[in-house]
């Protein structure tokens, strides 16, 4: 038993705050000290690996050189003893002439230089310019810096075609948009026309926005086109979808449908020009239904106030600016028009999430009830495991693509910010609504045995890959939290029916 009042709510805020800047400090410190030092290691490694592999090939070099040596000098014996021979019978003979010296073979040098392991300056006494440069491949002063990681779109490493998507010729009856260009069949295609507006567009990118409002209609159905045209065959063509996930996908499909045309997105990846000035302009009608269904507000005739219609009018403008002057193609919006939109995306994205969890909680009470399952064996089983599937999906392809570092940062960081700010969150609003400046808690034996499975999961995290692999967590790792996992069910799912 204990109580939770405001300086337990700061130390959540703080500890969570703590958290993020010692994970921004060792991100830093990542990127400026341990990869430099990787890559000089590597290509170090890579040296010498090549400079071994430079001394076998001489080495067999030298070995087929002096064979082919040894071959031509019992060819010239046998030569010089034929010669002599010819000289003992002809030297009676008047006008033979014995005086002659032997010509260089040329043919035979030029052959023994190209097996062999050096080149014509060395050969001539002269300083290669290209002698500053190691390795059989690589500069070793060249420098390598990190490139960014793109996840989505055409070249993005979770793309399941990986950027294989067929060209068709523009000026065809199939895509009319203007001659001698080149379409990408994809919602990220480039466009080419002549800029007018650099505001939206970042230097540096070959993709311009349209060059009048009726192109820039024109272009923006042609991307909504493609885009839903792309987003049916990955549903419904795509060969690694089973039956199953077809339908299910075709089931999830109008709620898809639906966050495509109200969350804005505008980040590299994801971006489509026309479908992010159509969230834009719809974005207003799903915040009305979103305060509806989920805070009983009625926005839509308020006080005979069409709150919402009248916000549909500065997100038309905002919108039809995005359509006509934001870049097309695989262009990348600058930061001064992206962050903004980026940000309204990400406040509209949380309140779908908290519209599809309120749903699903009401759906899981529902199963409960009808089946008579206890809801704490609700939360330690189906609500978890709903909660989590998201995370463990994403996690999981991060992991497979060579994200590691992110997917366990991932991991850590989901729960840590559900703790904290949960629960510092939680207990502010609880303590502004009763009044009350403290709460009474009890901890629950579920709670407990939960933090006790927790703490054993990071000190196995640490132990495992700090102390005993340097830094490197083994695939063991793997099956031991996976089995410490199944014992925190069975533990936990006895003490709920033993425990009265």
């Amino acid at each position: 038993r204990g109580s939770i009042g405001p300086t337990a709510i700061t130390l959540f805020f703080s500890m969570y705050i703590l958290f993020v800047l010692i994970v921004f400090i060792a991100d830093v410190y990542h990127r400026a000290v341990v990869v430099p030092r990787m890559e000089r290691l590597r290509d170090q490694r890579e040296r010498e690996r090549q400079r071994l592999e430079g001394q076998e090939a001489q080495q067999a070099a030298a070995v087929a050189v002096d064979n082919l040596v040894n071959d031509t000098d019992v060819a010239t014996t046998e030569m010089a003893v034929t010669h002599n021979a010819q000289n003992l019978s002809t030297q009676n003979i008047p006008g033979a002439n014995t005086g002659t010296s032997p010509r260089q073979n040329k043919a035979l040098n030029k052959v023994l230089m190209a097996l062999s392991n050096y080149d014509k300056y060395e050969t001539q006494g002269i300083e290669d310019p290209l002698d500053g440069m190691s390795g059989w491949g690589i500069d070793g002063n060249e420098s390598q810096t990190e490139r960014p990681i793109v996840l989505h779109g055409t070249h993005g490493i979770l793309n399941k075609h990986n950027g294989g998507g067929n060209s068709e010729s523009i000026g065809t009856p199939d895509h009319p948009l203007s001659p001698n260009i080149e379409l990408i069949d994809s919602p990220y295609h480039a466009m080419t026309d002549d800029p007018i507006d650099g505001f939206c567009t970042e230097t540096g990118y070959g993709s311009f926005s349209a060059h009048n409002w009726k192109g820039a209609w024109h272009d923006g159905t042609q991307e909504l086109k493609v885009h839903f045209r792309e987003t049916w065959n990955d549903i419904f063509v795509n060969e690694e979808n089973g039956i199953l996930d077809k339908f299910f996908l075709a089931c999830e499909l109008p709620f898809t449908l639906f966050r495509k045309f109200s969350v804005p997105i505008p980040c590299e990846g994801y971006y489509c020009r026309a479908l992010v000035a159509l969230s834009i302009f719809l974005s207003p009608i799903w915040i009305g239904v979103y305060l509806l269904i989920q805070h009983d507000i009625n926005l839509f005739l308020k006080s005979s106030i069409p709150y919402i219609l009248i916000g549909c009018v500065p997100s038309f403008i905002i919108g039809a600016l995005v359509l006509r002057y934001a870049p097309g193609g695989e262009g990348v919006m600058g930061l001064n028009v992206s962050v903004p939109i980026a940000f309204y995306g990400f406040v509209i994205a949380a309140t779908w999430i908290d519209a599809i969890a309120d749903q699903l909680v009401n759906l899981l009470v529902f199963f409960g009830a009808i089946f008579r399952i206890p809801g704490s064996i609700m939360g330690l089983t189906v609500l978890a495991w709903g909660n989590s599937m998201g995370d463990l999906s994403a996690n999981m392809t991060m992991a497979k693509k060579g994200l590691a570092n992110m997917a366990i940062t991932a991991c850590f960081a989901g729960p840590v910010f559900n703790i904290l700010i949960g629960l510092g969150g939680g207990f502010s609003t609880l303590s502004k609504a009763t009044g009350n400046a403290e709460a009474e808690v009890v901890l629950s034996p579920s709670i407990s045995i939960g933090f006790f499975f927790l703490l054993c999961n990071c000190i196995l995290v640490l132990v495992s890959g700090v102390i005993l692999n340097k830094g490197m967590i083994p695939k063991s790792y793997g099956y031991a939290a996976l089995a410490l996992y199944l014992v925190y069910l069975i533990v936990s799912i006895t003490v709920q029916f033993t425990t009265k």
